[in-house]
């Protein structure tokens, strides 16, 4: 996309205050596929209704051009190395109005949970400007007939109900324009493919690992956002991703794995190509160390220690799905299905953490320190201008994170709707802050819990140093798990552990943070286009969770050693 001569690559965010004219010869415009998209809105604003239909209130097109790099080896050589490039569009007709519209409504025949917004598709991947109108033009025309089919069956199914608060089902937001130059996916393909033969060779140097893998994704994204508010977005984003697996086998046979990822905005951003080897190689370690590891023994019930990446990650699964306010969906069946409503919805004003914690979330935040923070944006996916939002404070919570579909008392987004695929943005976390007023050093923490262990006549506790992100476990799989044993202060590693699910409510009971920041940037969602967030929180000290030892029966161990390694 050509710019004017001192426009900065900067996206420059601009909030307007009055509708947005099309055909107004701006530099976007000199862009196909925004010319496209705007081109085509004009029309259907204008044109598009059935007779004696409601006329669409709302239009909104998306297109995300995407480029990606992924490339994997393991045991030192490679597996994969490919470039790819994928278009997707999206087209939204809103019919009704703002207060009353097609939008969130289960019929009995659906899955769990409200179809997402609109029509969404592949598209062509040249900047053929006939080509993308006509793309356009049949994703609009489907989800508006799609839309007024919705409307009709809503409407029937409220004439005859008793509705309580009567909530608008979307937001009217001020229009917007952030436009940033695009650039291309500029990667060095033998550099990265030496790279990942030097790390998972790494893995050589270690006889107990069974299977390993090392894989680089990179992936560039140009998310295009216009809508009939008068909001015209182009923004560029990239995420670099390095993921270390390995698996290994205990004596016993029961099976050991562990990823590491690391997740930065730019190849830049990665740590250093000896910091990658010392992790793998302290990954490694610690999976040899856990092989011969005494199995917990007992379920245990009582005070533990989450610490470093433990921690974030369990907050990450604990806390941050309960900070969202988004709304049910209005549903014509008796029973809702497993839905995303938070657990903390009547506890607005009232205590959910201790009063030395507060907690906001500010994807403005570029970095703490050195460390860059991938949950940074400045629109969010719905169009809106990112905001900072104080979540929780001093431990009483006094909002929730809003996307366009507006709650009690919460009638505007704050620039949290968010989702990596167009049409299923929710309130979502950017970048999370756990921010004690107070806290203690690593050793004092260990007392105390000692001290809490000897109160409740425990011969030890248990420390969880790193959780692995299998999402079996509710809130990860405890991977670097010791118990601490009052006699004498000792740390014992143990495997098996299996850590049942810590209600919100329970995070009232943490006793004592830490003075220590660990950021957790995390990739959530999954699939093709997940959503970059990012955590820093402290270590914490629970008074009181289970874990679980192991059961069944272990599968037999490998008959024959690795073949690196026979000799």
């Amino acid at each position: 996309m050509t710019r004017s001569a001192g426009l900065k690559i900067a996206l420059v965010l601009l909030l307007v205050p009055s509708a947005f004219s099309y055909g107004q010869g701006t530099p976007a415009l000199s862009d196909p596929v925004m010319r496209a998209m705007a081109d085509e809105l004009e029309r259907s604003i204008a044109e598009l209704q059935f007779k004696d239909l409601d006329k669409p209130y709302f239009i909104q097109y998306i297109v995300l051009d995407q480029e990606e790099y992924r490339g994997s080896a393991t045991f030192g050589a490679l597996t994969a190395s490919d470039r790819d490039r994928a278009r997707i569009l999206q087209a939204q007709v809103r019919v009704g109005d703002y207060e009353f519209d097609n939008s969130e409504f289960i019929t009995g025949q659906q899955f769990q949970g409200p179809p997402p917004s609109g029509i969404t598709s592949s598209t062509i991947i040249e900047n053929d400007y006939e080509g993308i109108r006509h793309a356009l033009w049949l994703a609009t025309d489907a989800a508006y007939k799609q839309s007024v089919e919705q409307l009709a069956r809503k409407r029937a199914f409220v004439q005859n109900k008793i509705r309580g608060d009567q909530i608008p089902d979307f937001s009217k937001e001020k229009p917007v324009t952030a436009v940033a130059a695009r650039r291309g996916l500029e990667i060095d393909n033998p550099r990265w493919e030496n790279q990942l033969r030097e790390w998972s060779a790494i893995f050589k140097e270690f006889p107990a690992i069974q299977q390993s893998t090392v894989e680089l994704q990179a992936q560039l994204i140009h998310k295009y956002l216009i809508n009939s508010e008068g909001t015209r977005t182009l923004q560029p984003s990239m995420i670099v991703s390095v993921e270390v697996a390995a698996s290994s086998e205990a004596p016993d046979g029961m099976r050991l794995r562990h990823s590491i990822p690391f997740n930065a905005r730019s190849f830049d951003q990665l740590p250093s190509a000896q910091e990658i080897s010392n992790s793998i190689r302290s990954m490694a370690s610690d999976l040899t160390a856990l092989r011969s590891a005494p199995v917990l023994d007992a379920d245990y019930s009582g005070p533990v220690l989450f610490t470093g990446q433990a921690s974030a990650e369990m907050f990450a699964r604990v806390l941050v799905p309960n900070l969202s306010g988004q709304r049910l969906p209005l549903s014509d069946r008796d029973q809702q299905g497993p839905t995303t409503r938070s657990e903390l919805v009547d506890r607005l004003n009232r205590p959910v953490l201790p009063s030395f914690l507060s907690v906001f979330d500010d994807p403005t935040e570029q970095r703490v320190g050195n460390q860059e923070l991938i949950g940074h944006y400045q629109v969010d996916d719905q169009g809106v201008p990112a905001r900072r939002v104080s979540l929780v404070e001093s431990g009483v919570l006094k909002t929730f994170l809003m996307s366009r579909r507006p709650g009690k008392n919460m009638l505007q987004s704050n620039g949290h709707g968010r989702s990596g695929y167009p049409g299923r943005e929710t309130a979502q976390i950017g970048n999370l802050f756990i921010q004690p007023t107070q806290g203690k050093s690593y050793e004092d923490l260990k007392q105390e819990l000692v001290t809490m262990c000897r109160t409740e006549q425990l011969d030890y506790c248990i420390i969880i140093k790193a959780l692995d992100t299998d999402v079996r476990s509710p809130i990860g799989m405890p991977f670097l798990t010791y118990k601490i044993y009052v006699a004498d202060g000792r740390e014992e590693l143990v495997r098996g552990a299996f850590a049942t699910s810590i209600p919100v409510r329970s995070l009232r009971q943490i006793d004592a943070v830490g003075n220590d920041t660990f950021v957790v940037n995390r990739l959530s969602g999954g699939g093709d286009l997940p959503t970059p967030t990012s955590i820093v929180a402290p270590s914490v000290l629970l008074e009181e969770m289970e874990l679980k030892r192991p059961t069944g029966n272990q599968q037999k161990p490998s008959l024959l050693t690795h073949p690196f390694f026979k000799k």
